[in-house]
């Protein structure tokens, strides 16, 4: 693992915590990259287990607080390289650290005061008295603000020991320079309650919808979300299926919710109420998919198919697998052999 530590050396000199929060990730890390504010080339040499740091040019010293909205857009493109970004929880470089992780979407754990293993690592909760262990979920790269409260260990290292170490590369970013500042293209993009990259139920070409027949939320998200990657297509819940918890409410499709205008809409299961019907109103092309032949659904659909959703999902997904087209002309000529 690769870890960025971002430290600032106060009258140019690192104190100790720098070095123990240095000695902290380098219990998990096989690289370790520092980010050093107001701090000079020479200084770099104080510091052990670096491989490479990152220095400022700049005409005047760094005032983290003044300045952190430009630290914070040059931290964040960093920290994209990296698998843990740390900073000293009691210093004013934790503020920079969260404002560069809301940049790339990302949150900043705070207090951290331990490492067990990898991913696993210790807080300190109600003043000391609890132990709470921490696991990250999300991608990397991890941002944590460290607390580090145990005992100090002083260097007892001598002068031709130190002449040994090996000296970290040196970098060396313009701060005043205001084009090494540049918009990242990582963005904060929405990913609906699935946490997928789907296209918006308003905005998509193609829209599959489920009804409450699908009984249960994971039915629903076995079924429909692999056949929505594969389609590129948004996911539309009718109402009964919200108040039955099988979808969530943002996906619900209706006259008091979405209306929504798709090249494509596929519903699987749906009866047809009046409110549903509404809401795909301006679809281009309706193919319905229910076992019950006098649905209602079946009244404004292009194509209706009396057959069991789960048959014609498996279908589906059979063709795609076998086809690199997406488009809506090839899907509706499959269901045209289906209803003929």
């Amino acid at each position: 693992m690769k870890a960025l530590i971002i430290l600032e050396a106060i009258n140019n000199r690192f104190s100790l915590t720098d070095q123990r929060l240095i000695d902290f990730a380098a219990v998990i890390c096989s690289s370790i990259d520092v980010l050093a504010v107001n701090c000079n080339a020479n200084r770099i040499m104080s510091l052990k287990l670096v491989d490479r740091v990152f220095i400022f040019a700049c005409k005047r010293p760094i005032n983290v607080l003044m300045d952190n909205q430009r630290l914070s857009h040059i931290v964040s493109r960093l920290m994209l390289k990296y698998d843990i970004v740390l900073v000293d929880n009691n210093s004013n470089l934790h503020h920079i650290l969260c404002h560069a992780g809301a940049t790339i979407n990302r949150c900043v754990v705070s207090g951290i005061h331990d490492v067990i293993d990898y991913n696993m690592y210790i807080m300190l909760i109600h003043g000391g008295k609890t132990l709470k262990y921490i696991r990250f979920k999300h991608p990397k790269p991890w941002l944590m603000s460290v607390r580090l409260i145990y005992p100090l260990f002083f260097d007892n290292t001598n002068e031709t020991e130190r002449w040994l170490r090996v000296v970290p590369k040196i970098q060396i970013i313009d701060f005043n320079t205001d084009h090494c500042i540049k918009l990242l293209t990582y963005s904060r993009k929405d990913l609906g309650p699935y946490g997928l990259d789907l296209p918006k139920l308003t905005e998509a070409d193609i829209v599959i919808a489920g009804g409450k027949s699908f009984g249960t939320s994971e039915n629903f998200k076995r079924w429909l979300i692999p056949l929505a990657l594969k389609l590129g297509a948004a996911i539309g819940a009718t109402r009964g299926a919200v108040e039955s918890r099988c979808a969530p409410p943002e996906l619900q499709i209706g006259c008091n919710s979405q209306i929504i205008s798709p090249k494509l809409y596929i519903a699987f299961g749906i009866s047809g109420s009046d409110h549903h019907l509404v809401g795909i109103r301006y679809a281009k092309t309706i193919i319905a998919v229910n076992t019950d032949k006098d649905a209602q659904i079946f009244d404004t659909a292009n194509y209706a198919i009396t057959s069991d959703m789960y048959k014609v999902i498996t279908s589906m997904m059979g063709w795609l697998r076998n086809n690199t087209i997406r488009n809506t002309n090839f899907l509706v000529s499959k269901f045209k052999k289906n209803t003929a």
